[in-house]
């Protein structure tokens, strides 16, 4: 019994001497992320580690309150404006009919995929190419060629037809970012 009476004095003190050190565990408060951008190269994590490619999580050696700008990388698509990166665009004569004919008034690629409204995974103008012409195409992105042609200016002799070629590389990945805050969670 008098063994019993030191433990429960011993676990009471100690629970007091935690208690008054500040109990609780110590939690990442996360503000809503925001959307950055698809290049690394812009983007800028305040946090310990500077890491952009994984979450940062409050520790002990943080002291209460401190806030950083965390910056993570995320699978999935990016918004559509910067799913895709061009990476060559050609507008060569040829002698054939306009078929697939550009729909877009513009010869460029930014417009052809405008056009398509950012969105390559199902449209006619996919044309097949060996994708280890180029080598960002054999890692880890995936790769589409579309084609189409504007058709001859009325009056243009000879009446040629303009091929209009955009390889596109697909973002796999984008990053966001969000304040966090570190503190406490009291025990109850």
């Amino acid at each position: 019994m008098k063994k019993l009476f030191i433990l429960f004095l011993l676990v009471g003190v100690g629970w007091n001497v935690y208690a008054a050190e500040g109990s609780g565990k110590i939690i990442t408060q996360r503000a809503p992320a925001e959307y950055l951008t698809t290049n690394p190269l812009e983007v800028d994590d305040t946090c310990p580690q500077n890491d952009i490619y994984a979450p940062f999580t409050c520790t002990k050696e943080q002291p209460l309150g401190f806030s950083c700008y965390d910056v993570s990388a995320v699978q999935g698509d990016p918004i559509s404006s910067q799913r895709y990166e061009l990476l060559e665009e050609s507008l060569t004569p040829e002698n054939v009919s306009a078929d697939p004919q550009c729909l877009q008034a513009e010869p460029t690629c930014a417009a052809f995929l405008k056009h398509l409204d950012f969105n390559l995974d199902f449209t006619w103008f996919i044309a097949n190419f060996p994708s280890s012409s180029f080598p960002e195409c054999g890692k880890t992105y995936t790769c589409t060629r579309i084609v189409c042609y504007m058709p001859p200016k009325e009056g243009q002799t000879p009446a040629v037809s303009q091929k209009l070629s955009c390889v596109y590389k697909k973002h796999q990945r984008f990053f966001v970012g969000s304040r966090i805050t570190c503190a406490r969670q009291n025990a109850k």
